[in-house]
């Protein structure tokens, strides 16, 4: 009896003595599985430099996405006036119906007159930085001739980047029940809707081909001629410096907001960090309905999590060697991820790109692309456009088969 107490009593002690281990271990997997507090339907944040995801949430469900949506509308604007279809003096004059809708404070916040001809240049900057929808719409009827022409030039947009399953019926991200017939595609209630992840992969499209674009949409005011004389509007990013939300250190230069009813409201920003650039996706920002910062605090609340747990780190040098499958790669030159704070770089396992992102690395004289496959939230799923080939045939000049089968015609 008396050894079975002993033998209790040594249990009990080592169950004392290795509970603070215990509890500590427990503390540090929670701290390092901490999220930031995102308050909202579904977001990302992730390096538009790399495409690696460092945190997020939903990532993958369609939700309504308001005047995010102006976001492919004007990177076809944007290409238009760099292949030389559009000038940015060109002048357009609205429709009635284009007109009629800046009377309605719900619906916009730029005033156009039918009888009045506008630039490219200011209906531009009008749609990026305080989301005039019928400037949107006027730039995509100049563009394509017609709004429903340009929706289908949307659509094939995102296809050829790899995107399936888009719902995009209109050029601003109105519900279409807000607009006239000619200026949508689907049912009279259709609402353009994509996932993070959609978003995610058009962003990074956008900017890698036009960064140009971010010295509109860093404008934290707008000049746009009404009546006679220049009227000044506020941009509708409050992260902007000198604008409400605005955190030194924290320099946001885009890049658009979305709201309607479906849409709650939403943010998609970007800013430049340790050297490359940040992108934030925010959608149905959670919250009271007359709090109209939900959505840039949700976005401030990635940023400082990025900033508060996570490092950008040189993880491999210049002609370093990576071995994948006993093969062996050398890098192009140096890489570099976000990594907890605490993580070893060391610790990292390599794999081969199975679409356009990843660091080049050659492998006997040929170049191919690798990630780090152990980062925590992976990166986009991100192809480059595809580039459809197209045969040209000389007309005078029958196929082998036209020919066997006009052999055959003749015969009977």
């Amino acid at each position: 009896m008396k050894n079975f107490i002993k033998k209790i009593m040594l249990v009990m002690s080592i169950v004392i003595l290795t509970l603070p281990i215990f509890t500590s271990t427990v503390n540090a997997d929670s701290t390092d599985q901490s999220q930031p507090e995102l308050n909202a339907k579904s977001g990302m944040i992730f390096d538009q430099q790399t495409g690696q995801v460092i945190y997020k949430e939903n990532a993958d469900e369609k939700v309504a996405i308001g005047s995010i949506t102006k976001i492919i509308t004007l990177y076809l604007v944007t290409k238009a006036i760099k292949e030389g279809k559009l000038s940015e003096t060109d002048k357009l004059q609205p429709t009635q119906a284009q007109a009629e809708m800046t009377q309605k404070d719900e619906l916009t916040n730029v005033r156009l007159d039918a009888d009045k001809s506008y630039s490219v240049k200011d209906l531009y900057s009008a749609a990026w930085i305080v989301s005039s929808n019928s400037a949107a719409m006027m730039l995509a009827d100049k563009v394509a001739g017609s709004q429903t022409n340009f929706v289908k030039l949307m659509r094939q947009t995102v296809r050829d980047w790899g995107i399936r399953g888009a719902k995009l019926y209109n050029v601003s991200g109105l519900n279409n029940s807000d607009l006239d017939s000619g200026m949508y595609l689907g049912s009279k209630n259709s609402e353009n809707k994509l996932s993070a992840n959609d978003i995610g992969v058009i962003v990074k499209h956008v900017l890698d081909q036009y960064p140009e674009i971010l010295k509109t949409t860093s404008m934290a005011e707008l000049s746009f001629p009404v009546d006679n004389e220049t009227k000044n509007y506020k941009s509708l990013n409050l992260l902007l410096k000198g604008n409400r939300d605005y955190q030194e250190g924290y320099e946001f230069d885009g890049l658009k907001t979305g709201t309607t009813d479906a849409a709650g409201e939403s943010f998609v920003g970007t800013l430049p960090m340790d050297n490359t650039r940040i992108v934030t996706i925010v959608l149905n920002a959670q919250g009271e309905k007359e709090d109209k910062d939900k959505r840039f605090r949700s976005t401030q609340n990635l940023v400082h999590y990025l900033k508060e747990n996570y490092e950008r780190k040189t993880i491999l040098q210049k002609d370093q060697t990576v071995t994948i499958d006993n093969k062996k790669y050398k890098t192009y030159e140096p890489v570099y991820a976000w990594l907890p704070k605490n993580f070893n770089v060391t610790e990292l396992r390599y794999k081969v790109s199975s679409d356009e992102l990843g660091f080049t690395a050659i492998h006997k004289k040929q170049t191919v692309k690798l990630i780090a496959a152990n980062t925590g939230n992976g990166y986009l799923p991100f192809k480059k456009a595809d580039v459809k080939k197209v045969l040209h045939k000389k007309t005078n000049q029958k196929s082998w088969w036209d020919q066997i089968i006009e052999f055959f015609k003749h015969l009977f």
